[in-house]
């Protein structure tokens, strides 16, 4: 998060959450995921391994 806020201040919580949960690496094993409110996520690995560097670049894009 503080990454994020550093790369764009003016990000709502709304904007890095999108850009977190957009970004995610999703596992190949364990839960399927499922879509939830818009996004894939897994009861076991909820929507994935957070990617902070494509998290970046889709915040700041």
């Amino acid at each position: 998060m503080a990454q994020l806020f550093q790369a764009d201040p003016t990000a709502t919580p709304a904007e890095v959450e999108a850009a977190l949960k957009g970004t995610a690496h999703r596992y190949a094993d364990g839960a399927p995921y499922q879509s939830v409110g818009g996004y894939e996520t897994s009861f076991d690995k909820g929507t994935g391994l957070v990617d902070v560097m494509a998290a970046v670049a889709r915040l700041t894009a």
